[in-house]
């Protein structure tokens, strides 16, 4: 879930319905409730136009070629090409690099968009179309008739296609994959009829609306059935794959071996605490789980597979020790070693060097727990070494043919990045780049500062950062706005030199933390939230505030949290479950209740509500809508089929039957992006005016 889906219908974008759902008290400055202005003719508009990224691309190299005869390596800076020689030096220019290495083309077969499958997927050799319709699977060649694959689909029923809740939460963007010699094609075959229906209304803005409908599972309820066949082009035969007896499972992440003699896919019971990698003969249709991975709370679904040339050996990503570590796996001898076994989370594989017998992958081992190192490991598990050092973040790593050295960018949140030419000890040989210096005085903005502070179970460390406005003076004292998403899946902190967040031209202090239950540090933090979604996750936004109001310059009694999706909900419950701490909150299309949304993200951490009736409860905006004592600010588009509307207007209703006064805003035609610039406006004239920062003149007024 995040602030970028739609599915059903796709519309710009429209004008705002202003909706007082009652008039709260007047704000510092006198003004109504529900007053808005665009967001130009907002205090520090000027300022904040005139804030920029200041120059974070200024110490990195946008290319690397390796000229191994001549001992040089290439990079392009500043706009133009310089070299270092391999044993180190000065930074040369003249000459002209080796010709780039062609990039491999491969087969990058069609995905759909966002939450969509593809309705087409041509085949490797590009001599089939494999397409989606009317429900079922059709080949098309080249030249000649068109083949049907199957005929059975109607109504529910699809061969080759899947639906929103496996597209948006499984990232199944294609439902037909062929495989590398093309002489076979998988698909699903997806049974979507016991899912219910819901019904958004199309049209609120023109002179008729219609229903427009889509299946989408919510907690508990039923989910789709979801199957795989195999048909061979020229057998003209189709195989049913074995997925198990069991109808209340996933079915997803299905590619083919590089060989083409297995289809590979993943397989998860409804609770999603254990995944499979299945294993299955096209010929037959037989399948075999050959990895099974199990979590206390839920395991990654996802997991990254690499194969090596001999196509049946790969890398796999491994969680079982509650931190991501990578094993050397065969589709046939099953496990040949364990790789790394390291309380840090392994990050992604830059290079494999199968003739030395070693992979290059970046992991979070650094003291900070967010900010990446090189390392590399022996396929056969012998040994491994961490490459870079310092307590900085490395990226944006090359590392030469003969693997002898790298080139690497460190940097960290007040550090401009500088890139080196390393040797495998770590080792700077040579300097590439110089930092940039004075990068944020020019625009008289101090860099943001990293925050350490602990969560609020007292122990866990928490990172977070702060944005000042221009020209702080610490003997001041100033408004502070939480910037929060804080949901599973998706972390917002950053240890990248050159963020800034320009509203702090309005003279307010920004800030945003990565609370329990966010991704990156392992299980343990991630799982912090398993079953109580809107618990730890919002205790540990009240405990960063609570540190950062122990500074003399910031205004405790002028908090507000504002937040979209995800971030929606967490503004919403720390506004009422730390009402001393947040005065002010700003939900845009927040999920109110998790009843509301859908199964696959919702019971992966709270499990269904018949298992977890006190968890649903505890983390419903809903049920504890009567505990609200500061100023809240609803902004939702009417075509949301990500986080419906209901959402929201079940709250409104709770608060609305309670005489709790409140403040909302509907955009006819927006799905869960909202685009309209009415959004940015609503939110800080509602937080600006509730800070006293800002009035609107009344009726007449000047």
């Amino acid at each position: 879930m995040d602030v970028r889906r739609a599915f059903l219908v796709r519309l710009p974008s429209g004008a705002a319905i202003t909706l007082s759902a009652a008039i709260a008290a007047a704000g510092a400055s006198g003004a109504a409730h529900g007053q808005w202005a665009p967001l130009d003719q907002l205090p520090g508009s000027e300022q904040v136009k005139g804030i920029k990224a200041p120059g974070a691309g200024a110490g990195r190299v946008s290319e690397v070629r390796w000229d191994m005869d001549a001992r040089k390596a290439w990079f392009q800076y500043a706009g133009g090409w310089k070299w270092v020689s391999l044993d180190g030096g000065a930074v040369q220019e003249g000459g002209e690099p080796p010709a780039a290495t062609p990039a491999e083309k491969g087969y990058r077969p069609a995905r759909g968009g966002r939450a969509r499958q593809a309705t087409e997927v041509t085949s490797p050799d590009g001599a089939w179309t494999a397409a989606f319709k009317d429900c079922n699977v059709v080949l098309q060649p080249k030249e000649g008739e068109p083949v049907a694959v199957t005929t059975e689909g109607a109504g529910k029923r699809w061969f080759g296609s899947a639906d929103w809740v496996y597209g948006e939460e499984l990232d199944q963007n294609t439902a037909m994959w062929w495989s590398p010699d093309s002489k076979r094609i998988a698909y699903y075959d997806f049974d979507e009829s016991p899912v219910k229906d819901y019904y958004l209304l199309a049209g609120l803005s023109g002179l008729r609306t219609r229903p427009v409908s889509g299946g989408y599972p919510k907690p508990g309820e039923p989910n789709p059935v979801a199957r795989l066949e195999i048909h061979d082009l020229a057998a003209k035969t189709r195989t049913t794959v074995d997925v198990g007896p069991s109808t209340d499972q996933y079915v997803y992440g299905v590619r083919w071996s590089p060989k083409g003699d297995a289809l590979l896919w993943f397989r998860a019971p409804r609770r999603q605490d254990t995944v499979e990698l299945m294993v299955t003969d096209p010929a037959t249709g037989s399948s075999r789980a050959l990895i099974t991975e199990t979590q206390p709370s839920w395991q990654e679904n996802a997991p990254t597979i690499r194969f090596l040339e001999d196509g049946k050996r790969f890398l796999w990503e491994s969680e079982s020790n509650g931190f991501s570590n990578w094993e050397l796996w065969d589709l046939d001898r099953g496990r040949l070693a364990r790789l790394t076994d390291d309380p840090w989370v392994a990050e992604s594989i830059v290079d494999v060097d199968e003739a030395a017998g070693w992979v290059y992958y970046s992991a979070r081992s650094s003291p900070t727990a967010i900010c990446s190192q090189l390392h590399r490991a022996k396929l056969d598990g012998s040994a491994r070494e961490r490459l870079t050092i310092g307590d900085l973040h490395h990226s944006s790593f090359h590392v030469a043919p003969d693997h002898s050295c790298f080139v690497s960018t460190c940097e960290f949140v007040d550090v401009p990045p500088s890139a080196s030419l390393r040797a495998m000890d770590g080792r700077e040989l040579a300097p590439l780049t110089k930092p940039l210096p004075e990068a944020f005085s020019k625009q008289g903005l101090e860099p943001p500062e990293f925050i350490r502070c602990l969560a609020a179970d007292g122990k866990t460390e928490l990172y977070g950062l702060l944005w000042k406005p221009p020209g702080f003076d610490p003997a001041k004292r100033y408004p502070l706005v939480i910037d929060a998403y804080g949901g599973p899946l998706i972390a917002t902190v950053s240890p990248r030199f050159g963020g800034v967040d320009p509203d702090v031209g309005r003279g307010v202090l920004v800030a945003r933390v990565d609370n329990r239950g966010t991704p990156g540090r392992g299980k343990a933090f991630e799982s912090a939230t398993y079953m109580a979604l809107g618990g730890p996750d919002v205790d540990d936004q009240a405990a960063f505030v609570g540190e950062l109001a122990k500074r003399p310059y910031v205004d405790a009694d002028r908090v507000a949290i504002c937040g979209h999706s995800y971030g929606g909900y967490m503004s919403l419950m720390a506004a009422l479950r730390h009402p001393e701490t947040f005065q002010v909150a700003v939900a845009g299309a927040p999920p109110t209740d998790w009843r509301q949304y859908d199964t696959i993200y919702t019971e992966r951490v709270m499990r269904t509500p018949q298992e977890n009736e006190a968890g649903y409860d505890a983390g419903s905006a809903v049920k504890l809508a009567r505990k609200l004592k500061g100023r809240v600010l609803l902004l939702h588009g009417m075509m949301d089929d990500n986080v419906h509307v209901a959402n929201t207007f079940a709250l409104a209703d709770a608060w609305q039957s309670g005489n709790v006064p409140f403040e909302m805003q509907l955009f006819p035609t927006a799905d869960h992006g909202i685009g309209s610039p009415a959004y940015e406006s609503a939110k800080w004239s509602f937080i600006l005016r509730n800070f006293g920062m800002w009035s609107q003149p009344p009726v007449g007024g000047r």
